[in-house]
């Protein structure tokens, strides 16, 4: 198997193999990042499709590391959802709250206790403002001070929504958990 750099000097030449090998390292972990946003498999499959044909136009100036690659398609990618959602989002998605949120942190909320579609169904019901923050935040590692810069608002804005999102997230799940609880003993019983 080719090594990256390999791979990344035969794309820069314009070797169609090579261009598809870098596709595929990157393209899942983009489709995934973009879906998360617009929620919507076509929608995110262009967006992969777009951030990768331009992260191939800049090919030539690109150095670093297969993992830096594949981050910046996701970065672009990321930055596309996020203006498509906008376009297509009737109302504000994020309302302005001015209390404590600046002294938010992470919570260090453990819901490795919880079955993953359990958490995917809540994070996905959850309002876009706090659906978006937390995927940006816990998925996509990006920080507040960056979210709010790609979503033109405070990052006091930002931390309230992700702590009130983490928090109605946790109650969902946990509900959702007691209500499997209690079907499954009423199955049995």
């Amino acid at each position: 198997m080719l090594g990256f750099n390999i791979i990344l000097d035969r794309a820069k030449q314009g070797n169609q193999q090579s261009l598809m090998r870098l596709y595929d390292l990157c393209c899942d972990a983009v489709f995934n990042a973009s879906y998360r946003i617009v929620l919507n498999a076509q929608d995110a499959e262009e967006i992969t499709q777009d951030a990768v044909l331009k992260a191939f136009a800049n090919l030539n100036s690109f150095k670093g590391s297969e993992r830096d690659f594949t981050a910046l398609v996701k970065t672009i990618a990321i930055n596309r959802s996020i203006d498509l959602f906008r376009r297509h989002s009737k109302e504000p998605f994020y309302e302005e709250i001015d209390n404590t949120a600046d002294q938010i942190e992470d919570d260090d909320t453990d819901f490795e206790d919880f079955p993953i579609e359990k958490i995917k169904e809540a994070l996905n019901n959850l309002p876009d403002g706090y659906r978006l923050t937390i995927t940006l935040r816990l998925i996509d590692g990006l920080e507040f001070a960056t979210i709010a810069e790609k979503m033109g608002i405070k990052e006091s804005t930002v931390r309230s929504q992700y702590a009130r999102g983490l928090e109605k997230l946790r109650s969902t799940v946990i509900s959702s958990e007691g209500e499997a609880a209690v079907e499954k003993s009423q199955t049995i019983e």
